[in-house]
């Protein structure tokens, strides 16, 4: 569970930091921020630029107050302090230290893409600019980001400049992407839709936790079951009936191959059977006994929808691989722990969450991303009610 959680957190604090700063999410939560004196110091340097204090402060107070829009209704005020696993040396890290790194790194990717901006003839028109303007504007009247910018001793035109340098790294990122050529197959994008209804073999006791059947409880839940397959196929029911009847509300699935909730071997049944056709037998699954309707091998609009996501997720890992390949001799020299004044660094605390990410720009980044935040959101909170 650890893993898939870091994975999800990780995925979502992409989509966070790509549309916080770009589509200007309003929210402010209380706490108390700490002043420093220190905001112009220069807390890292990357590729021979320079990265002060107030930018890193500024950039991370935009993003922790969506993390706790996010996940503290999950996991508790004090979700900052939850354990992450180890990090890249194998020390124990807390969710506020693992945010805070990849701060870092985001930062790090936005000053090699605005160096890469005229190679791939981006610019910011000047609407976009006039949009960063407004949101610096908007930013500065807020009264929580007003307060964040005397912590750190930001200015609005700070402010404006995160802003600008987000949308144009964004941007390049974008054109690079969408100038990878890669291929999805129709094997690969397919995905099958199904209505099934589970009759479980777990149950649930007085103190909510969930156990096994006895051999004795499932074998009559399985003679339930094909009691009312029988009743379906003579006729007297419909499936839909028989769900309502089990008050099973989670009928319909949609998934792609290796993905479905029933497991692989109920992927196998129905990718025998034809469009329409119920299974001709109760089928033992990962979550009980199933009675299931294929109703579409190939779902075109899901399928489409599919190849769209993975396309996007391909270019994204070729846009990466590209980075990575950019970066090499500079991640070689690099170490957090070294080359960000570490000192400088604690005087910001994402626990307080004294920001807001207000009105912005790129209208079109947001549209692109939208999916992408879709089903990062959905999988945090899957991952989050399962913790």
């Amino acid at each position: 569970m650890k893993a898939k959680l870091t994975k999800v957190l990780s995925l979502v604090l992409v989509v966070i930091m790509a549309l916080s700063l770009m589509t200007g999410c309003s929210t402010s939560s209380s706490g108390k921020g700490t002043k420093t004196q220190d905001g112009n110091k220069v807390l890292f340097s990357y590729d021979g630029t320079d990265v002060t204090l107030k930018e890193a402060w500024l950039y991370a107070k935009m993003l922790s107050a969506q993390y706790e829009q996010t996940y503290s209704s999950y996991y508790g005020s004090d979700f900052w302090g939850m354990s992450m696993g180890k990090d890249d040396d194998g020390n124990d890290q807390t969710f506020e230290e693992y945010v805070k790194k990849q701060v870092i790194s985001q930062m790090k990717q936005n000053i090699i893409l605005i160096k890469k901006a005229d190679k791939y003839d981006c610019k910011l028109t000047h609407s976009e600019k006039q949009q960063c303007s407004d949101s610096a504007l908007s930013y500065y009247q807020d009264k929580t980001g007003k307060k964040v910018m005397k912590e750190c001793g930001a200015t609005r035109e700070d402010v404006e400049k995160i802003y600008e340098d987000s949308t144009l790294a964004s941007k390049v990122q974008k054109k690079i992407e969408s100038k990878e050529k890669v291929t999805v197959t129709d094997d690969e994008a397919r995905k099958s839709t199904i209505y099934r209804v589970v009759f479980a073999t777990t149950k649930t006791g007085d103190n909510g936790q969930t156990t096994e059947m006895s051999k004795k409880e499932k074998k009559a839940v399985k003679a339930k079951a094909e009691k009312a397959l029988k009743e379906i196929q003579s006729g007297k029911k419909t499936i839909k009936k028989v769900a309502k009847e089990q008050n099973y509300s989670n009928t319909d699935e949609s998934y792609a191959a290796g993905e479905s909730e029933e497991g692989e071997a109920f992927e196998k049944v129905m990718k025998s059977m034809k469009d329409g056709d119920i299974a001709d037998k109760v089928l033992e699954c990962d979550n009980g006994y199933v009675i299931a309707k294929l109703v579409a091998y190939t779902d075109k609009e899901e399928t489409a929808s599919n190849k769209k996501t993975l396309k996007e997720q391909k270019q994204s890992e070729a846009f990466q691989k590209k980075y990575d390949n950019w970066t090499k001799k500079l991640e070689k020299k690099w170490d957090y722990n070294k080359d960000v004044d570490q000192k400088l660094w604690a005087q910001v605390s994402l626990k307080s969450a004294d920001s807001t990410a207000t009105e912005t720009s790129t209208e079109t980044t947001a549209a692109s991303s939208e999916a992408s935040t879709t089903e990062a959101s959905s999988e945090a909170t899957t991952a989050a009610k399962s913790k």
